[in-house]
C-alpha cells in the first residue's frame, strides 16, 4: 500500500474518532474541555496537510525499535519509575479546580474584612453596629414599649421568606455561586 494513502486512512480514522468523542461530551463537559478536544479533532489532519505524517511514522518506528530492544536493568527501572511518576503528577494535574490570582486575592480581601475572636479565628457573627449597641442599652434600661398592632400573616409569612432567601443568596454570593 502507498504510505500516503496509508497517511490519509490514519489521519481520517483519528480525525473520525476524535469528532466521536468530542459529539458525546459536547454537553456535559466544560467550554475548555470541549475546545480541548475540539483542537485534537483538527490535529492529525493538519499535520497530515504538512506533511508531517512520514517524520510521525518515523518516530513510530523508531519508538518501536527502542521498546524491542530495552532491557530493565537498575537505572531504566528508575527512568521509568521517574517518568511515571511525572506522567501521574501532570495528569493529576488538571484534576486540581484552577484558581485565578483574582480569585485568590478577593478571597484574601474577604478574610480580612471577617472580624477576628479572640483565638484569631474569623467570626461567624455580623459586627455590631452603634445602633444595636444602643437598641440593647436602651432595652436595659427603658421600660418594655407598648405592642403594635402586628403584620398581616401574610406580609409576615413573605416577609421572613424573602429574608430567608435574602440570606441564601448573599451566602451563594460569598462562596462564589451565582
Amino acid at each position: 500500500m502507498d504510505p500516503n494513502v496509508l497517511h490519509l486512512v490514519v489521519a481520517a480514522a483519528s480525525t473520525l474518532a476524535f469528532v466521536v468523542v468530542t459529539a458525546l461530551i459536547w454537553r456535559r463537559a466544560q467550554v475548555k474541555t470541549v475546545f480541548w478536544w475540539i483542537g485534537l479533532t483538527l490535529l492529525p489532519f493538519g499535520l497530515y496537510l504538512l506533511g508531517l505524517a512520514p517524520a510521525i511514522q518515523g518516530a513510530v518506528d523508531t519508538l518501536t525499535a527502542w521498546a524491542t530492544s530495552l532491557t530493565f536493568t537498575p537505572l531504566v527501572w528508575t527512568g521509568v519509575v521517574l517518568a511515571g511518576l511525572s506522567a501521574l503528577l501532570m495528569l493529576g494535574s488538571r484534576l486540581i479546580p484552577s484558581e485565578s490570582f483574582a480569585d485568590r486575592r478577593a478571597a484574601r480581601k474577604e478574610a480580612a474584612k471577617q472580624p477576628q475572636t479572640a483565638s484569631g479565628r474569623p467570626s461567624s457573627r455580623p459586627p455590631a453596629t452603634a445602633s444595636d449597641r444602643r437598641a440593647v442599652t436602651s432595652n436595659r434600661t427603658a421600660p418594655t414599649p407598648t405592642p403594635q398592632a402586628s403584620p398581616k400573616p401574610a406580609q409576615a409569612a413573605g416577609s421572613s421568606q424573602d429574608a430567608e432567601f435574602d440570606e441564601i443568596a448573599d451566602i451563594l454570593r460569598k462562596r462564589g455561586i451565582n
